[in-house]
């Protein structure tokens, strides 16, 4: 069965990137259409235009805005729509505190284009990607390296529910599971479910949510 037709917003100040950007994404798939926006403005104008965009590419650092404030205002404003970060930031601090607010994955502008791309596709699955500056070993995962939505997973995870039943308890598609539980799964440098539910209760506690 074919895929459907996929439609991408690509919001940066810079037109040299946006146009290098959408050169790659319309690779993705056949018939793959790029929007272009230099503002928030201009994103907001497409979006309400084209509602059948699937995700925005969203530069962290556009003139005039804080980090975070054009993730917010589309988040309020479409808060199905998954919006992948891009940066030229290393900050941990700010990227995890970007995943942790609704955003579908933050990707390094320095990120080469076969990253760039695995990191677009996961998130048109899903998931959620976190660059690797976020999953260097420490002491112990931190629980600020998964979003919200996967702590929800991960606890139901910890509960001994199966994906069916993860997808049922917090309305999602069993699909989106699979793609929270990919990434989990990498934050938590586990490699199964059993490993996932040892290591996740340690970091649910850490996070204050209920096990």
């Amino acid at each position: 069965m074919d895929k459907q037709p996929l439609h991408l917003l690509i919001v940066d100040d810079h037109a040299v990137v946006r146009v290098g950007l959408a050169v790659l994404l319309r690779g993705l798939r056949e018939g793959c259409e790029v929007t272009e926006a230099g503002d928030l403005a201009a994103a907001q104008a497409a979006l309400l235009a084209r509602p059948d965009i699937a995700l925005v590419v969203l530069d962290v650092h556009l003139p005039g805005k804080a980090p975070l404030e054009a993730l917010h205002t589309l988040r309020r404003s479409h808060p199905l729509l998954p919006v992948a970060l891009l940066s030229a930031d290393t900050d941990a601090e700010l990227a995890a505190r970007a995943l942790r607010e609704g955003a579908a994955g933050w990707v390094p502008k320095a990120a080469d284009a076969r990253v760039l791309t695995a990191a677009i596709e996961l998130i048109l699955s899903g998931g959620c990607y976190v660059p690797p500056f976020l999953l260097q070993p420490a002491s112990a995962p931190r629980a600020e390296a998964l979003t919200e939505r996967q702590l929800e997973v991960l606890g139901e995870l910890v509960r001994g529910r199966s994906n069916k039943e993860i997808a049922r308890t917090l309305g999602m598609a069993e699909p989106t599971v699979k793609g929270h539980l990919v990434t989990i799964f990498r934050v938590l440098r586990v490699r199964n479910r059993a490993e996932a539910v040892g290591v996740g209760q340690g970091v649910l506690r850490r996070s204050l949510l209920p096990l």
